[in-house]
């Protein structure tokens, strides 16, 4: 059967990705066998929290950034998962993802820590989307 929904690896990423350890890739592979069973009307199909890369975002230029191009982010369970909420599960790394238009298809940008050393959310840059 095929599935209605889809995912492809953006360039930059599709490269990084044969570099990682096997448990990385094994993650990312696991939300991409996931939303292509079940897309993303209902998050409660995944382990960890999904949200817009957007919310919550102080900075103007990065939150203006992130929803201009529909930028999501997984919480994907590196190093370990933890339970910070009935609902879902956090982690301190993030599956970086484009969502256009909340259609049937994400692009994968890349996988980072959730925060940079300064504390401010990490967004991918600009050559992550091409």
């Amino acid at each position: 059967m095929h599935s209605q929904f889809t995912y492809a690896f953006k360039k930059r990423f599709a490269l990084e990705f044969v570099n990682f350890p096997i448990e990385q890739q094994d993650k990312i592979l696991d939300f991409a066998a996931t939303f292509m069973a079940h897309g993303l009307s209902d998050f409660s199909k995944y382990i960890g929290k999904i949200s817009p890369s957007w919310a919550g975002n102080a900075d103007a230029a990065a939150y203006n950034f992130a929803r201009q191009n529909d930028l999501w982010h997984y919480h994907i369970g590196l190093p370990t998962y933890v339970s910070n909420h009935p609902k879902f599960k956090t982690s301190d790394w993030v599956l970086h993802f484009q969502w256009k238009n909340r259609g049937n298809h994400i692009d994968l940008l890349d996988i980072y820590s959730h925060y940079k050393s300064d504390g401010t959310f990490y967004l991918p840059g600009t050559d992550y989307l091409v």
